[in-house]
């Protein structure tokens, strides 16, 4: 999970939540990403759970702990007879509606049921896509920051879907040995705005015969418009993202 979002959600929800959320999410797309779908349903489980203690938190001010079982539609349920005037409808209603569906998904359409149609791809996708709103609600509702800055979070969280490139913790890899150094840098930035990179996580990043390639390339975009520099860190300008969402559409969003 992108560390901004842990940032942003840190002085609401404990450490260990956001930890161990930070985990499953990665972990789900990263199935996505790289097509496991019946392994993403299957650990949609986790999610949902983690992100009922979260909820549990932030209306209790106490959550279940990690190693007690939960139940898991009661609990649910539970929520929606909050009182009104004291958390908003997503807490009480839309999350909690969300995450029974999602629950639904692992205990109902698993793979081991056999279908004529193969339902998991289809329902990987809707787990991937309501998780994100989940990530980018919670966002929504309990950030102190710029609120430009706030949709330009949430639009990175529900939009950008990139399985050209994966992340293994602090490292990431381009799964497209083909792209050029310029276009791996922005693809790269793309990936992580609005965060910007260091210019050294880029040369480690990016295999080149000369390291000097990657110094040479950052300076033709700077100079091009496509990114920003400043202090060695490097992020996508408006022109930059609109160039890799047309040259790499079918990529980005397969």
């Amino acid at each position: 999970m992108n560390k901004i979002i842990i940032e942003i959600l840190y002085d609401q929800v404990p450490e260990d939540l956001l930890e161990k959320l930070n985990d499953i999410y990665t972990k789900l797309k990263q199935n996505f990403w790289l097509g496991k779908d019946e392994e993403c349903i299957e650990k949609v489980g986790k999610f949902v759970e983690i992100i009922i203690r979260i909820l549990e938190h932030i209306t209790l001010g106490k959550y279940t702990p990690l190693e007690d079982n939960l139940k898991v539609s009661e609990t649910l349920r539970n929520f929606e007879n909050l009182p009104r005037q004291n958390f908003p409808e997503s807490i009480r209603i839309m999350i909690p509606r969300v995450l029974y569906s999602l629950y639904t998904f692992r205990s109902k359409r698993g793979g081991a049921h056999i279908k004529e149609v193969n339902p998991n791809h289809i329902d990987a996708t809707y787990i991937i896509s309501a998780s994100d709103w989940v990530i980018a609600e919670l966002i929504r509702l309990y950030h102190t920051r710029n609120v430009d800055e706030i949709e330009i979070i949430i639009n990175s969280i529900v939009d950008r879907k990139i399985p050209i490139l994966e992340e293994f913790g602090d490292d990431l890899k381009i799964l497209d040995p083909s792209l050029s150094v310029p276009d791996k840098i922005l693809v790269i930035l793309y990936k992580k705005y609005p965060n910007a990179v260091s210019t050294d996580e880029l040369k480690r990043w990016i295999k080149t015969k000369s390291r000097t390639h990657i110094s040479t390339a950052l300076k033709r975009l700077d100079d091009n418009g496509f990114i920003y520099r400043k202090d060695k860190q490097n992020i996508l300008t408006r022109k930059g993202i609109i160039y890799v969402e047309n040259k790499f559409k079918e990529k980005l969003y397969k």
